[in-house]
């Protein structure tokens, strides 16, 4: 995609593939002129919204809504429209052929969003936050996401740049006119002043969320022996019968996999094959391997434990054979035993395990509605941070965050050296890697990257 083409005018569904109203969105220099030929009445080059006629040819004419925005008063800083239909995927198909007939073109991954940044209606960070709004996979990942588009890493890291730039100007006083006679620069201050935009940076990062962690959906694996209850906890899960439930041990031999939505939170919850501390033939020493290499990706691991059984000798093994960050222990079957049986069992799992455990029962429901809040919990926990900033951050926002970081710490070490103009060069590489988020000669290669990973129409 070559993202500083704004000769054409472009044109992309934005409505989701199942959505009964279709939403068709164009811009650029001939919006106006293609409008005047497909829609009636004339739209008097108004902006706002007109009900009318769309004409597909010369013997099709469907109802239409227009939703027009001129420049530079809309989202890409250029004439922009959205046509709002009622209609079906081949409909959708005829429109976008007589648009195309009509000189405009498909717009690539990204190309309205891009044209905003461009267009400088947004900054960079901004234009990343859009994907990142769409990509989220829960609530707390949308808040953080929301705070990126409205420009508060913009923001921040202005105003802590405005800050080392302040720094420079006392630094490189008495560094330029130490023979006069000015106020002579404090180091100390310097460094105490350095300090906090350390520690404001840091924040930032201990605060944000992982952008990158959005693009794949965090993965939520059930380990356990064999027979232990996991594909049925699976199915339970989802909702549908995705994994055989059978009572002969080692029936699920691959990784299973679901995607799982709990309270606005998305995750893929998969199964596997069952542990074992000692394997029989070469399938089950396969079939071992996948499953050890799954969980050892997994954000969250559900270890589920059968508590009918009166041995967990090996059980306490297999959960050695796993080392989890985020482990939710699962008493399977309780629907086997009595209330009080459930009790006692419950109590000897935690001395033998030495950790509580959750009892469920996937045929009665019990502990299901507790485990699945646990899950969106150990998700939300493990995909987000705890910051006063809650900023989603990308790959390269982390990175340059990192690199100020760096050269601020490494300016004060100077500082206390008395090296300043080693610290001075410092503070400028500091200050640098705070504007390259939102700077606007940014290299193509960079904006290409950036704007592929959006879905077409954004």
């Amino acid at each position: 995609m070559n993202v500083y083409n704004f000769n054409d005018t472009i044109a992309a569904v934005s409505s989701p593939s199942n959505d009964q109203r279709v939403i068709i969105r164009l811009t650029g220099s001939q919006v106006i002129d293609i409008l005047h030929r497909i829609f009636t009445p004339s739209i008097a080059d108004k902006t706002g919204i007109t009900t009318g006629r769309i004409s597909l040819n010369s013997d099709i004419n469907l109802d239409a809504i227009i939703y027009l925005f001129r420049q530079p008063h809309s989202y890409t800083g250029e004439d922009l429209v959205e046509i709002h239909l009622w209609a079906n995927s081949a409909v959708t198909e005829v429109l976008m052929e007589r648009l195309l007939a009509l000189g405009v073109r498909p717009a690539s991954p990204g190309e309205f969003t891009a044209r905003a940044y461009l267009n400088n209606k947004i900054d960079l960070a901004q234009a990343e936050a859009v994907n990142e709004v769409i990509t989220a996979s829960n609530t707390f990942q949308l808040a953080a996401a929301e705070n990126l588009l409205a420009g508060q890493l913009g923001r921040t890291s202005k105003v802590i740049s405005e800050s080392i730039i302040d720094l420079l100007s006392r630094l490189e006083a008495g560094l330029d006119f130490s023979t006069e006679d000015i106020e002579s620069t404090n180091e100390t201050d310097l460094i105490r002043a350095t300090g906090r935009m350390v520690e404001q940076l840091q924040e930032i990062l201990s605060g944000s969320v992982r952008c990158e962690s959005t693009l794949d959906l965090p993965a939520v694996g059930i380990a356990g022996a064999p027979n232990a209850g996991k594909s049925t906890l699976l199915n339970k899960l989802l909702g549908r019968r995705r994994s055989i439930i059978s009572d002969k041990r080692k029936t699920t031999r691959d990784v299973l996999t679901g995607e799982l939505t709990i309270h606005g939170c998305r995750c893929v919850l998969f199964d596997c094959a069952g542990l074992t501390t000692h394997t029989e033939t070469i399938l089950d020493e396969l079939a071992q391997q996948a499953a050890l290499e799954a969980l050892k990706n997994a954000l969250v691991v559900i270890f589920c434990v059968d508590i009918v059984k009166t041995d967990w000798i090996e059980d306490l093994a297999i959960r050695r054979l796993i080392n989890p960050s985020r482990l939710i222990t699962a008493a399977t079957k309780t629907d086997l035993l009595s209330e009080q049986d459930i009790i006692k069992r419950i109590s000897q799992l935690k001395s033998f395990f030495g950790c509580d455990f959750l009892p469920i029962s996937a045929h009665t429901d019990t502990g299901i509605d507790k485990m699945k809040t646990e899950i969106t919990e150990r998700v939300i926990t493990a995909t987000s941070g705890h910051g006063k900033y809650g900023i989603a951050l990308t790959a390269r926002h982390r990175q340059a965050v990192t690199s100020a970081v760096e050269n601020l710490n490494q300016a004060i070490s100077e500082l206390k050296a008395g090296n300043n103009e080693v610290a001075s060069m410092l503070l400028r590489a500091s200050c640098q890697a705070l504007v390259y988020i939102n700077q606007h000669n940014i290299g193509e290669d960079v904006l290409n990257r950036i704007f592929s990973r959006f879905c077409i129409g954004k």
